[in-house]
């Protein structure tokens, strides 16, 4: 305990603003407490406080704020992991298990399945510490809680209504056509070639694509979709109030009933996104992070090259879209490369681009997240297959 109190008094005079954020790391080995405690306050400015036993550790959450339990599981046993597991849920903390045995770390993560509680093996604690204990902590901070409630009233629990509208929508020009029908009186192959005989780019883009390209932006949550949809509410004002009588797309003195509801709940709509909260989830950057499938941990012996170069490395961890890898090349955001990962014995070459970098642990090399780049859905289908197999989840 000495040795890390001095660790941190040191540190903490190099700090421009005082620690706030308390971790507790329960481990024995003074060697491991340390290179936590430095990574700690290197990399996320916590005040660390160290226990070498599970049951000072308990006595102190009991009676000490606490934001971060990191807990070396190898030196304590199954109920001491299952009691720390309930503080742990009754006073909503988040924890790091950290242990030598990766499939021992898998086995507790399918019989806990708590959101508190991540997982890291310690031949990766030097690689793989800042991301999975970020990843953590964004996961479990107040904001990102309260997010998340959020998208699954908004985005996924939407109201029948909503649908009932999008539906509605996308269905516009079926309605206008059985009006017509019913209007005109015209058969159905008169009522056809009528149709089919609108002329120009605009008034066939009103018949047919205007209100159903609504409905699909409005089911769908983005950036774009919110743009597209508002930019289309414009257009479809401009084009009512700009109805010429008995001209496509109504051929009627002016436009249908149906068209005019639609448009009002539109108008209705735009005004509704008005508010900043409610068109929060078209904006969020998290949705358009291209890593959004689970990542495993693995010892892949690979190569990437780009022109005539060609490096070995080894992939630490892999998901369906991307991988991770460290590397003493100095490669560029944005880098694109061929990678060859070993799949069912043989190497599979495949199109990456270099979409992160990150120091390690090691000064000469640097770690880097790639993102694939799939030519053919056959390759695709091949590393999903694969990533299926893998069972040494990260987060």
């Amino acid at each position: 305990m000495s040795v890390i109190t001095e660790v941190k008094h040191n540190q903490m005079d190099h700090l421009s603003q005082p620690l706030k954020e308390i971790a507790l790391i329960i481990a024995a080995p003074e060697m491991l407490q340390i290179n936590i405690a430095n990574r700690l306050n290197h990399d996320f400015h916590y005040q660390v406080h160290t226990r070498t036993n599970i049951d000072e550790g308990l006595h102190y959450l009991t009676h000490m704020r606490t934001n971060l339990v990191i807990v070396d599981i190898d030196a304590i046993d199954q109920e001491s992991i299952e009691r720390l597991c309930k503080v742990f849920g009754h006073v909503q903390i988040p924890c790091l298990f950290i242990g030598t045995d990766p499939g021992f770390l898998h086995k507790l993560q399918d019989e806990i399945d708590n959101g508190l509680i991540s997982f890291l093996p310690k031949a990766i604690l030097n690689t793989m510490f800042r991301e999975t204990l970020t990843l953590l902590l964004k996961k479990n901070c107040a904001p990102q809680k309260m997010y998340k409630r959020f998208l699954a009233v908004s985005t996924i629990q939407k109201p029948t209504s909503f649908y009932i509208l999008a539906w509605s929508l996308l269905l516009e020009p079926v309605l206008k056509i059985l009006y017509l029908k019913v209007n005109t009186a015209f058969d159905w192959e008169i009522l056809a070639r009528t149709i089919f005989s609108i002329e120009g780019f605009a008034n066939n883009f009103e018949f047919w694509g205007l209100f159903p390209l609504a409905g699909y932006a409005l089911l769908s949550v983005s950036a774009w979709s919110f743009l597209f949809f508002i930019g289309l509410q414009v257009y479809a004002l401009y084009a009512y109030f700009s109805y010429e009588k008995f001209t496509w797309p109504y051929v009627a003195e002016s436009p249908f009933i149906s068209v005019s509801f639609l448009l009002a709940i539109n108008t209705a709509l735009v005004l509704y996104f008005a508010v900043p909260a409610n068109r929060r989830p078209y904006w969020n950057q998290m949705r358009r992070i291209w890593r959004n499938t689970a990542r495993y941990t693995t010892n892949l012996k690979s190569q990437f090259k780009w022109g005539e170069k060609q490096v070995g490395t080894t992939i630490t961890n892999i998901s369906e879209t991307g991988a991770y890898f460290t590397s003493a090349e100095g490669l560029d955001i944005g880098q694109k490369m061929q990678i060859k990962i070993p799949i069912n014995g043989e190497l599979k070459e495949l199109e990456a681009v270099v979409r992160r970098a990150q120091d390690t642990a090691h000064e000469s090399y640097t770690g880097y997240g790639v993102e694939f780049n799939y030519k053919s859905r056959s390759d695709k289908k091949l590393l999903k297959e694969f990533v299926g197999t893998l069972n040494q989840r990260i987060q």
